[in-house]
């Protein structure tokens, strides 16, 4: 096997590498959507049932209720951030098959005998050597964009999360006579 051959081989495992490391991020988007929705909604009936029992009078009702929207806030945050994950976005497909068709939806022979009728075996390795690297620089991109809003998503979450036990705390030292 030629150099240009293990080249063209590692670059194009690279490539599906990313799309699967895509699949990932994906799914922990959709995991942290789904904790941080179960989450606010425990936070905002947690909220409803304080409000509705304890009297207007209490004084640490004012703390706790802020408590409680910041969790809720964080939380709306984090999901937000969670679905930019999903937001479509233009990853690069090594051979796109849109590239052999013409606007009415027919196979373009002139571009597809390009690629059939190559003679030079190197030519073609080339080509795809190129396009492999520029696929696999644009996609990695799209993926760190990805990375960087599940941990806003994260950290929103986990900043949130941290008031329901401060919360909790404050109602068990202080309870209502």
């Amino acid at each position: 096997m030629t150099t240009n051959s293990l080249f063209l081989q590692e670059l194009k495992e690279q490539y599906e590498k990313l799309f699967e490391i895509t699949d990932a991020l994906e799914g922990k988007a959709n995991n942290l959507l789904t904790v941080a929705g179960l989450v606010a909604t425990l936070l905002f009936g947690f909220g409803s049932f304080i409000v509705d029992k304890f009297d207007a009078t209490y004084n640490m009702l004012t703390p706790v209720t802020i408590l409680l929207m910041i969790g809720i806030v964080g939380n709306v945050i984090s999901i937000f951030w969670s679905v930019m994950v999903f937001r479509i976005k233009d990853y690069l497909i090594a051979m796109d098959s849109k590239h052999f068709y013409d606007q009415n939806g027919n196979i373009n022979e002139q571009k597809v005998e390009e690629y059939r009728d190559e003679q030079d075996e190197n030519v073609f390795t080339d080509t795809l050597i190129d396009t492999y690297l520029k696929c696999n620089r644009h996609n990695g991109l799209r993926n760190d964009e990805k990375a960087v809003k599940i941990k806003y998503a994260f950290w929103s979450f986990l900043g949130s999360i941290v008031t329901a036990p401060i919360t909790i705390g404050i109602l068990l030292t202080q309870l209502p006579n």
